[in-house]
């Protein structure tokens, strides 16, 4: 794939993977058709999951057997869904290009679809009345069904119906189920001198309680289903972080104010967007402000007042130049409002026509829409419209650049603006988007815009975020890890090829594996002296079954496969030990021992050789071990020149760490600003001073807790403080670590980083104040006090705190007997008697 997999989408294929298997062997013995049904929500990338999954079948790997040949037929029910569905497997996929992605029109005619494409056909061309269905005649030699049957009986389980959201189509008449089939229903259950029921199918949906249903009703189909979760895509950052939405209030009495609050916020948005764009050095990013209008009445287009809408649009930004907004009605004409003139646009062109900063639109932008640079929305309905609304917001809450943006918040906010609705109808809108819909988006954070403030850095503490960035961090949430051998060529082409940070590290990474293998495949012929002969073979070769994954060995025990030693055999192993390694390597290996004198006698050598070592369990943990201290070494080695690149090039480090097999420390990267909700009719809402993140008016406002308070209230008091932290739990940004609780690995937010000015300079502080009476209590110290083993030279102090009216007791864990104590507790009665004992 041109593009890198989210971790869940690697999940999802591995389970369609799993699940076809099975069902390929059940379909080709004559059993029980087959049914694989992928269940993912709006947003997750369904199609990219789909044409890796296309990919992996085609080519094969450890888990698949390669099927060149195979054939996919890819059904939805409109042509645009289609087209869309082509341009992004063709965008995604290196072994897909457009001539291998074909659209069935009504000129198509064979007799077979031809093996190694995918073929996109839509209900919509299938009618009775249609060409491709039409009998036979000078012109066609061959109908669709024809076309279809012939393939389904020659290619049997190579032959794969995929159906684009499989939740469509699927509802029969209880009056007359026998005769009011729907064309999908054709395909699932056959239709007498049309199609027989095709034999594999996979079923691609966000909702496919009814596909599952209709497969259910089949007794001699087997379905089996892979489901991704809702939460795993949200962690991705695949969608926006948080909706915020603004409804009347004293701040926004009318329309007006309130779209011209929006048109503010959407320049907001794009002077951030052109500061970051810039400073990573990627092309600009043009965000767009839809804003929904009401219906019309008699000859009115709406009854919003379309020409207060321009005016209040032109009153913040200038004169609208036409290119710059387009209409999605009803209407196929440009039409002039307030002396601007609008052209009509199909909603499906949005995103790509970045030009496009203004979209008025009615009820719902047609089937297809999908922008995620819509990232302000104004809606002029009523309150009644409440799903409607989550289902415009589902389609916005994608992230422009497919990832989190790291260290700004209101890049990854999605804006929403509500003049029309009240309390009541303000609170359907919210409950909806927190409880998710797998047809919108999953469930979402939803704030009250009026309430949010944001702190940006403070102008004098520029060396109190120099002493934080970099400090040691942890990201726990559920990560797919990779290979050290993988790891270290990813790592290695940052370095060299995309960064220019260290112009050897290519070379020498390749260089270090390949010497690796030589000193294996010499130690293999040492200790078994038939390995010569199993390269030479009799014809065949046996072999264990054993698989990688996630970069951990797995071996079969008692499972073999046994394989003819001819050329192509010798060619799939060969890619099997190139997958096993990736980035080529095999390919490098075997130009290097590739020699001309004894190809004649046995070109298959090296070949055989590579994949026999790759069996090898030995072989694979001295293989991982060496990669993995060097990768070690690079990342130390050039740790300096990595923290001079951009935010964004250093994330791309921080994942190479985070795919490590074990937890390895990520570097802090301190947000350029903070975005809260606050309360300034809250009480418990206070200000504080010498925080490292101020509003306008150079305050901190934050509702802490009796403990917390009184904590940060003695740290400001000190003389070295620089300035400190709130380091606020679950926020992408936060400086994490992990700890264990009930055999799992769970996230720990410390409450503050306190920055100090010692004799040699900065030094940062990490404190925690934790009741006892929380269950987690000694894990959590547990936890700390093994962070403040591995990287106490990072830190002054890292405190555990507790309060005894108003005394502060403290567990300094950079102390190493009192860290001790605390790493041989195993409850919280425990860590009450350390506490005691220290501070006694």
């Amino acid at each position: 794939m041109k593009l890198e997999l989210k971790d869940f989408q690697d999940d999802a294929v591995d389970q369609l993977i799993k699940k076809l298997n099975p069902a390929k062997r059940e379909v080709a013995e004559g059993g029980d058709r087959q049914a694989v049904i992928l269940a993912a929500p709006t947003g997750s990338g369904k199609t990219v999951i789909t044409a890796a999954l296309i990919e992996e079948i085609l080519t094969g790997s450890d888990r698949f057997v390669a099927e060149p040949d195979a054939v996919f037929l890819w059904l939805s029910d409109q042509p645009v869904l289609n087209e869309q569905s082509k341009k992004r497997i063709a965008s995604a996929s290196t072994k897909l290009g457009n001539s291998d992605l074909i659209i069935v029109d009504t000129d198509f005619d064979r007799q077979t679809f031809i093996g190694g494409k995918v073929y996109f056909i839509n209900t919509q061309k299938l009618g009775k009345d249609k060409l491709l269905t039409s009998g036979r005649g000078d012109k066609r030699a061959f109908t669709i069904w024809e076309t279809i049957s012939n393939t389904a009986k020659a290619k049997k389980d190579r032959f794969y119906l995929i159906i684009d959201e499989a939740h469509r189509g699927t509802k029969v008449n209880r009056n007359d189920e026998a005769t009011r089939q729907t064309v999908m229903q054709k395909f699932v259950k056959g239709s007498e001198g049309e199609i027989p029921a095709i034999d594999l199918i996979l079923g691609v949906s966000a909702t496919p309680q009814r596909f599952q249903q209709l497969i259910d009703g089949q007794s001699n189909r087997t379905p089996r289903k892979c489901e991704v979760n809702p939460l795993d895509v949200r962690a991705s950052g695949l969608l926006k972080d948080r909706i915020m939405v603004f409804h009347p209030s004293e701040a926004f009495p009318t329309d007006t104010t309130m779209l011209r609050a929006a048109v503010q916020q959407w320049r907001n948005m794009g002077v951030q967007w052109q500061e970051y764009t810039q400073e990573q050095g990627l092309p600009p990013m043009h965000p767009a402000l839809i804003i929904q209008v009401q219906d019309g009445s008699g000859d009115g287009l709406s009854r919003t007042d379309l020409n207060e809408v321009i005016a209040t649009i032109e009153k913040e930004i200038g004169p609208i130049d036409p290119i710059h907004i387009a209409h999605c009605f009803e209407h196929d004409t440009p039409i002039s409002v307030n002396g601007v003139l609008i052209r009509k646009i199909d909603a499906s062109r949005i995103q790509e026509e970045t030009n496009i900063r203004f979209i008025l639109f009615k009820m719902a932008l047609t089937t297809g829409w999908d922008c995620p640079r819509a990232e302000v929305m104004m809606s002029f309905r009523t309150a009644q419209d409440d799903t409607l609304i989550a289902q415009l917001i589902g389609r916005m809450v994608r992230t422009p650049l497919a990832r989190r943006i790291e260290g700004s918040e209101i890049l990854n906010t999605v804006s929403l603006y509500l003049p029309h609705y009240d309390q009541e109808g303000l609170t359907r809108v919210v409950n909806h988007l927190k409880q998710g819909d797998p047809m919108e988006l999953p469930p979402t954070d939803v704030e009250d815009g009026a309430k949010m403030v944001t702190f940006t850095r403070a102008s004098n503490m520029d060396e109190a975020f120099e002493a934080l960035t970099s400090l040691p961090t942890y990201r726990v949430e559920r990560v797919r890890k990779v290979s050290n051998t993988r790891r270290l060529m990813a790592l290695s082409r940052l370095l060299t090829t995309m960064h220019e940070v260290d112009m050897s590290a290519w070379d020498d990474s390749k260089k270090l594996v390949i010497d690796t293998l030589d000193a294996e495949l010499a130690r293999l012929k040492g200790d078994d002296p038939n390995f010569d002969a199993k390269v030479k073979g009799s014809g065949q070769i046996t072999l264990n079954a054993v698989i990688v994954e996630q970069g951990t060995w797995k071996e079969t025990h008692g499972q073999t496969l046994t394989v003819a030693l001819d050329e192509k055999n010798i060619n799939d192993l060969f890619n099997r030990a190139g997958q096993r390694l990736g980035e080529g390597l095999h390919l490098d290996y075997w130009q290097t021992h590739y020699d001309q004198d004894e190809a004649a006698e046995m070109p298959s050598r090296s070949r055989l050789e590579l994949f026999l070592m790759l069996q090898d369990e030995k072989t694979w943990k001295t293989l991982e071990a060496v990669c993995g201290a060097r990768c070690e070494a690079l990342l130390k080695q050039n740790k300096a020149a990595i923290k001079k690149l951009t935010t964004a090039e250093q994330e791309d480090y921080n994942k190479v760490q985070q795919i490590a097999k074990e937890p390895e420390a990520l570097s802090f990267l301190p947000p350029t600003e903070i975005m809260q909700s606050i309360d300034a009719k809250d009480p418990a809402f206070r200000n504080y001073d010498q925080h490292l993140f101020v509003d306008a008016k150079e305050n901190f406002t934050a509702a802490l807790n009796t403990w917390e308070h009184l904590v940060i209230a003695a740290e400001i008091a000190q003389e070295d403080l620089v300035g400190w932290l709130r380091n606020i739990p679950r926020k992408p940004w936060a400086l994490s670590l992990p700890y264990e609780q009930a055999g799992e690995d769970r996230p720990m937010y410390p409450d503050f980083l306190v920055v100090r000015r010692e004799a040699d300079g900065m030094v940062v502080d990490i404190l925690e104040p934790h009741s006892p009476a929380l269950s987690d209590s000694y894990a959590k110290a547990k936890g700390l006090a093994q962070f403040a083993a591995k990287h106490k030279m990072s830190f002054g102090r890292i405190e555990l705190i507790r309060l005894e009216g108003n005394e502060i007791k403290r567990l300094d864990l950079i102390d190493v007997e009192i860290r001790k104590k605390v790493l041989a507790v195993d409850s919280n009665a425990g860590l009450d008697l350390v506490f005691g004992i220290v501070n006694s």
